[in-house]
């Protein structure tokens, strides 16, 4: 059986995730839960707060002009006109970045490869330079700028969730995700290979090896689970309203 904590220690751990789906699917329901879970320091454009009156991890905000590898691109590298760089964040503390959909929109494509060039530069060295991944979520992969998301190790895509109430105070997470090894197989939703019981009996149980081969060769390692966790995030739906109400000159026009 697949839990947040395996998924944890086999993607998370390992390089960046970038965590697709539409609306109410669970992107940052099993973001803030992986950072919950795994209790160490992070930076982020948004807080992802843990349940309870517990030790929370401690969040840095993200700031996207420290993440520029000190503005060297390709070209500093062959010059070998190199700018100084250092991790702004202490060693370890991966980057987590909500909703790069509104961030960085791949419609937006070529301001950003003009204005930040250099952040692809660190995508690139983040284990070299800080111990840390990168990980993303989006609600549509394709909207993500493309310097990111093709970048990534692993694309979760979350299909379905639902939170029940489990006690008082507690919320039981049922969640459906795909994980897959290509990002051409994650953009074009490419399910789990099924094959009928036929293929593993008798003559087609040959068959069956040969077409599960070129399956993974065309769109490469795809697993469907069903996560049942516990809610340990106390992150806040509405982050963006509170963002956007906050800033210099902000109003709330409607709020309960």
């Amino acid at each position: 059986m697949m839990t947040l904590n395996k998924i944890i220690k086999r993607y998370y751990e390992q390089g960046n995730v970038c965590v697709c789906g539409e609306r109410g699917a669970g992107k940052d329901m099993l973001t803030a839960n992986v950072v919950s879970r795994r209790k160490l320091p992070y930076a982020s454009n948004v807080e992802y707060k843990r349940k309870g009156k517990v030790i929370q991890p401690k969040h840095y905000p993200l700031d996207f002009s420290k993440i520029d590898c000190g503005g060297n691109t390709y070209k500093d590298f062959m010059d070998g006109n190199i700018k100084p760089y250092t991790y702004p964040y202490p060693l370890g503390v991966d980057v987590y970045i909500s909703d790069v959909g509104v961030y960085m929109p791949s419609q937006f494509c070529s301001e950003l490869n003009r204005d930040y060039k250099a952040i692809p530069t660190f995508m690139a060295l983040s284990r070299q330079l800080g111990r840390c991944n990168v990980h993303i979520n989006v609600q549509n992969l394709n909207r993500a700028w493309d310097k990111l998301r093709e970048q990534s190790r692993t694309y979760i895509t979350c299909l379905k969730c639902r939170v029940l109430p489990f006690g008082k105070k507690t919320q039981l997470v049922i969640q459906k995700i795909r994980i897959s090894e290509k990002y051409e197989s994650c953009l074009n939703n490419v399910p789990k290979l099924r094959l009928p019981l036929s293929c593993y009996l008798g003559k087609d149980k040959m068959m069956a090896k040969l077409y599960k081969l070129n399956y993974q060769i065309q769109h490469g390692k795809i697993d469907e689970y069903t996560l049942i966790y516990i809610n340990k995030s106390d992150y806040d739906t509405n982050v963006f309203r509170s963002m956007l109400a906050k800033a210099k000159g902000g109003v709330v026009l409607c709020q309960k």
